[in-house]
């Protein structure tokens, strides 16, 4: 069988990280930086879950066995075009996430950068030609 793509992203934070602080500046930075929701149907004292789209979402767990990254630990996400990632870039940048990596572009069209804030894993946004 060939899968069709990814349903979700889990990933695992500290017990106590998600107060209700936490929670508006996660809500406030991916959301309006990606359009990413919570759902709240599923929201738990110790989880957020983002709708973000395509049937496609991001859990946010507190555990006492959270997950421990050492840098290269990422996920990544794909914008419609190499202005878009640039524009994302600015606004990333602008709203004081740490870029790991600014934007990178290939003869061929290709162009992504790295950035962390607020989650254990970083992310890494692309533009495929």
């Amino acid at each position: 069988m060939r899968s069709r793509g990814l349903s979700h992203i889990a990933m695992s934070v500290p017990p106590g990280t998600l107060t209700d602080d936490h929670r508006e500046r996660l809500k406030a930075f991916y959301g309006s930086v990606l359009d990413w929701r919570e759902i709240e149907s599923l929201r738990l004292p110790d989880r957020l879950t983002f709708d973000v789209g395509r049937a496609c979402y991001v859990n946010i767990r507190e555990r006492s066995d959270s997950m421990v990254t050492t840098g290269y630990e990422h996920f990544g996400i794909v914008l419609a075009s190499a202005a878009d990632v640039e524009e994302l870039w600015r606004l990333v940048e602008s709203a004081g996430a740490e870029v790991l990596e600014p934007v990178t572009s290939a003869p061929d069209g290709y162009c992504s950068f790295f950035f962390r804030h607020l989650l254990p894993l970083a992310v890494e946004v692309q533009y495929f030609p």
